[in-house]
């Protein structure tokens, strides 16, 4: 894969590649599942997402039910999740012209499983942490911060050979409380990674890992 095709792979697996377009507003790509876990309106930009847009903006949300999605983040490009033990997912991508935002609720029948999915991750990211097979250089990094149980900034970044950075980055935040795993991400990204990268993020998560308590069994 050339390096710009490894570039439009990783922006797409910022939103999780979904599906079905409703016309002038969201898609919704059901799959069946109970879905029970996560009430509707649960996610902190699904209520903007279900609202009607008008086609001709260029706006595009998508929702997606599918258990089986891959995170959010996905710095190995992995095509199928590596966790186990979901309860229920839920995946909300927004797009217009070059930018991209992803917000994704994982619930697993344990604080145990969620654990276990978020040491995968960040090892994930260690495994995959520079990509030198395409004309980029793409690496990835995490760091740890003080939000819920555990919780992460996580970035990949596009360079030239020359070491500067181009398109292709993104700046995400993954945080675990109880049995729930949210990741808030930002793509297309093409600075040098910065704190204020994360700020919008990092709000979110928190708010995310307050909220999730309300639900029965997670906490």
């Amino acid at each position: 894969m050339t390096g710009m095709g490894r570039t439009a792979m990783r922006l797409a697996v910022a939103g999780a590649t979904l599906a079905t377009t409703f016309a002038g507003g969201a898609a919704l790509a059901e799959t069946g599942q109970a879905t029970g876990q996560i009430p509707k309106n649960f996610l902190l930009y699904e209520s903007e997402a279900r609202k009607p847009v008008n086609p001709s903006s260029g706006e595009k949300w998508t929702i997606s039910n599918k258990l089986g999605a891959t995170l959010a983040f996905n710095p190995c490009l992995l095509n199928r999740p590596s966790d186990s033990g979901r309860v229920s997912t839920r995946t909300i991508d927004y797009q217009f012209s070059e930018v991209h935002r992803a917000e994704q609720l994982v619930l697993y029948r344990s604080a145990g499983a969620a654990r276990s999915a978020m040491a995968d991750l960040l090892a994930q990211v260690n495994r995959c942490k520079t990509d030198r097979s395409g004309s980029l250089v793409f690496k990835a990094s995490a760091q740890a911060v003080g939000i819920g149980d555990q919780a992460a900034r996580l970035t990949i970044q596009a360079y030239d050979k020359k070491g500067r950075p181009t398109v292709g980055g993104q700046r995400a935040v993954v945080v675990r409380k109880g049995s729930a795993l949210a990741i808030y991400l930002h793509g297309a990204e093409y600075h040098s990674v910065k704190s204020d990268h994360f700020s919008e993020q990092l709000g979110d998560a928190r708010r995310m890992a307050g909220k999730v308590c309300s639900l029965p069994g997670v906490c």
